[in-house]
């Protein structure tokens, strides 16, 4: 039987294991303040409040610093020291907000040091480390090297969009599409549709995120998919964050119409599914908010 711990007594030592484990892994994603859960990212109601005395309690404040801010995997692949210390800003607060609280001195005196010598301000550059954990054990990561600015050098930043981690972890949850024997990385010109035929060839899926937010290439777009999915036996699988509702209607749109008369299947069909109610079950979504969309296209 799993025993309660003998400082907080608010939660047995299973429950702080959870609490650290759900903690690490948005903080290595480096989910934004505003959408962090305090609590067990599997189990939390969001509308209900996190256990405060849990998070106050003075082993788990030891086990934030040894197990996250000091985890090897953290000092070699680290989020922004500005994530860092606005992590700790929060998790601080936290533990205030408590009764009788205890603070532990490594956590304070480490979060005033960083804090001393880092550029808190929004517009922060330079790039920094993303880490998503595909197991509960978290031996399993993807690492990508990411700027701080969305907007960087006049156009969008070096970073992982909504849509795709929405896919990602659609994919994780139904491996079939694209457990294949191969996969390809083809940087496409969709202008090019000679490119995008051959294409047709060697790929049963195609996979797209967040890729029909400009109107004026949508045509494009469109004319491209139509050169790869070229047979019933091909899907392609695009997510769309919904900025602008016109935008996509004019994606369904053209899906809808665009046939070609070299095709015996002629008409492109899709569905479309709404992945914004849906909780992630793998990655931790940065803005559960966004409004976002799952489009199916095949050959009818």
């Amino acid at each position: 039987m799993d025993q309660k711990c003998v400082i907080c007594k608010s939660a047995t030592y299973h429950e702080h294991d959870a609490l650290i484990t759900s903690l690490r892994k948005q903080f290595w994603q480096m989910i934004p303040m505003r959408h962090f859960i305090w609590g067990d990212w599997e189990s939390t109601d969001l509308e209900r409040d996190e256990n405060a005395a849990l998070l106050a309690c003075v082993r788990v404040q030891g086990e934030v610093m040894k197990t996250i801010i000091f985890h090897e995997h953290t000092t070699s692949h680290s989020p922004s020291h500005r994530y860092i210390v606005l992590f700790l800003k929060k998790y601080i607060e936290k533990i205030e907000s408590t009764p009788n609280y205890d603070l532990d001195d490594e956590l304070m005196e480490f979060y005033v040091s960083l804090a001393a010598t880092t550029n808190l301000s929004a517009g922060s550059t330079g790039m920094c480390y993303k880490t998503y954990t595909l197991d509960k054990e978290q031996y399993t990561k993807v690492v990508l090297n990411e700027e701080q600015m969305m907007i960087s050098q006049g156009t969008t930043g070096l970073q992982t969009w909504e849509a795709s981690l929405r896919l990602a972890d659609f994919f994780v949850e139904h491996p079939d599409p694209v457990f294949k024997d191969s996969v390809q990385v083809v940087e496409l010109d969709w202008e090019h549709t000679d490119e995008c035929a051959k294409l047709s060839d060697s790929a049963d899926v195609v996979i797209g995120a967040d890729i029909t937010y400009d109107p004026t290439i949508v045509p494009v777009l469109v004319n491209a998919l139509k050169e790869m999915v070229a047979s019933s036996q091909q899907v392609a699988y695009i997510t769309a964050t919904i900025r602008n509702q016109e935008t996509f209607d004019l994606f369904l749109q053209l899906i809808g119409k665009c046939f070609s008369m070299q095709y015996e299947s002629g008409v492109l069909g899709k569905s479309v599914m709404d992945l914004s109610e849906t909780k992630m079950a793998t990655l931790c979504h940065p803005n559960p908010t966004a409004d976002i969309r799952l489009v199916l296209i095949t050959r009818k």
